[in-house]
């Protein structure tokens, strides 16, 4: 595998005020994530714990997926496998009777919780007890963004990654057309910021 110099996707929001990356890094960062899903889907495999750690920058800022330890192979799984806290309402209703599994969309709700927290700092209901954070998933409305400053563009991107029934729930493929990720920004201007801003953090250890 390539060598991840540039850290993860949360070595990178520790660098940014209020551990926020704003739209276009994350536009940019979803898109990498998408391609590697797509990637995934063709290979008929489920990552099972994406999350902001296991999302890597290469020094020039390609997005890498790492940690295949949970993944699984196969268009369903019933596996309950994963960090709770970005994990999809059908991973979590595995543990129920008579519950059929569920698919590579999975992955889609946890990059959308990925999402806000790129953009807000934390990851939604963060400050729940494992428990009561499990019936909010299950039971409770999709997280959104809560402040003030994101596009309508960006908040629907949020609302179909979220979609808590995952036959509504686009898949990777679909969203890679989302406007949010397909018309907004030149990818190699905001590849370039963010490889500089690596750089720059880098010099700044030394």
């Amino acid at each position: 595998m390539e060598f991840c110099a540039g850290g993860s996707i949360y070595d990178l929001m520790e660098t940014k005020k209020d551990y926020s990356l704003g739209e276009r890094w994350i536009s940019y960062i979803c898109k990498g994530v998408l391609q590697g899903l797509c990637h995934l889907q063709d290979l008929k495999m489920i990552h099972h714990d994406l999350k902001p750690e296991n999302l890597m920058l290469t020094r020039s800022a390609d997005i890498k997926i790492i940690d295949f330890g949970l993944a699984t192979v196969g268009e369903t799984s019933i596996s309950v496998a994963g960090t709770a806290t970005y994990m999809a309402p059908e991973v979590f209703a595995c543990c129920q009777d008579n519950y059929v599994g569920y698919d590579n969309k999975a992955d889609v709700w946890s990059l959308g919780i990925i999402a806000i927290e790129m953009a807000e700092g934390n990851a939604p209901h963060s400050e729940l007890t494992e428990i009561k954070f499990i019936k909010r998933v299950i039971h409770g409305p999709p997280p959104k963004l809560t402040w003030t400053r994101w596009s309508v563009t960006f908040h629907d991107f949020i609302y179909q990654c979220l979609k808590k029934d995952p036959a509504k729930r686009p898949t990777a493929k679909q969203l890679l057309s989302h406007q949010f990720i397909a018309g907004m920004w030149d990818e190699r201007d905001v590849k370039i910021q963010i490889s500089k801003h690596l750089q720059k953090c880098k010099e700044a250890k030394r």
